[in-house]
């Protein structure tokens, strides 16, 4: 409040005496309400003071130059202040109580419309460091966002039996319901309760922490065999190597550079690699060699043979 402000319990504005004396206005008398017409207060900081007769309080409205104020002066605050300069419709109050910052024509599905160029929007701000939320409700469930006491933030669903839906583009594309289990997808599949992750891909996380890759005839198409020599060509060309990630420097792995692997098992940007790729080459090297065992174990089974009939021959 600035310093040439004098208080109520020093300046005792009373409305009847103003109208009386600066003869301003019209004033009605009717039962119990007073009826003005124009009034005009000038002075270097205009007020006007309501005093309670009946309990004591006082409400004052101060103007200057700088804001204007509503304090309640029985108990020392300013409730209300307006700074000079404020844009149009800085606060609009529409008749069917819509609410509009800095719009005088709040959106019509909305009870409260924020228009704003700033950085934030809507800023909800907590002092201390205690828990603060923003929470949406109807009788079927609550929506919660905010941060927690300890700084986390915390966005979804209350209550034991509610999920989390989350939209882009206009629909669902993942949801995560009481349960914990997650779906992803355009729209997101059902997840069994065998499941802890589903996909539209086809591909899912098993409870037990199985990664499940979609293998279907139906999702595939241009099928075709490898050969072996394509297999052994392959399986020939891999170079193994131990290395660590730059971002895990402490844990050591090992594996293959997706640069570096052969065409039949790279990836169209050469950035990642396909286990199930690797597994089937390798798997048609082992058909291989398993066929040239069983047919290396056949020929010693004949070669045995001969060798024990000529034994017996030489024996005689």
């Amino acid at each position: 409040m600035p310093q040439s402000y004098l208080s109520s319990r020093q300046i005792t504005v009373v409305l009847w005496g103003l109208m009386a004396v600066c003869g301003l206005g019209t004033l009605v008398r009717a039962q119990d309400q007073t009826i003005l017409g124009d009034l005009t207060l000038e002075s270097g900081s205009p007020q006007l003071i309501f005093s309670d007769t009946d309990e004591p309080y006082f409400w004052e409205i101060f103007a200057d130059s700088t804001s204007f104020d509503v304090f309640d002066d029985s108990i020392g605050t300013n409730p209300l202040r307006i700074k000079s300069g404020a844009p149009n419709y800085s606060l609009y109050v529409e008749g069917d109580g819509r609410i509009g910052f800095g719009t005088d024509a709040p959106d019509a599905n909305s009870r409260l419309d924020v228009r704003s160029s700033a950085l934030n929007g809507l800023l909800l701000k907590r002092a201390d460091a205690s828990a603060h939320y923003l929470r949406v409700e109807n009788s079927a469930g609550v929506f919660r966002s905010g941060v927690q006491g300890n700084g986390d933030a915390q966005f979804g669903a209350l209550g034991s039996t509610k999920g989390l839906n989350l939209l882009a583009g206009g629909t669902s594309k993942m949801t995560i319901n009481s349960a914990g289990q997650v779906s992803f997808g355009n729209p997101p599949p059902a997840v069994p309760v065998t499941d802890a992750m589903n996909t539209s891909t086809g591909a899912h996380l098993t409870t037990g922490g199985v990664w499940t890759n979609n293998s279907s005839r139906a999702a595939k198409q241009d099928i075709e065999p490898i050969t072996c020599e394509q297999a052994r060509d392959t399986v020939r060309s891999l170079r193994p190597v131990g290395y660590r990630y730059k971002s895990e420097p402490d844990e050591r792995y090992v594996g293959f550079i997706a640069e570096d692997v052969p065409e039949l098992v790279a990836t169209r940007d050469r950035k990642g690699l396909a286990p199930m790729d690797i597994v089937a080459v390798l798997t048609r090297v082992v058909q291989d060699q398993d066929r040239q065992l069983d047919e290396q174990r056949a020929l010693n089974k004949a070669l045995l043979e001969r060798l024990i009939k000529l034994e017996q021959k030489l024996a005689e």
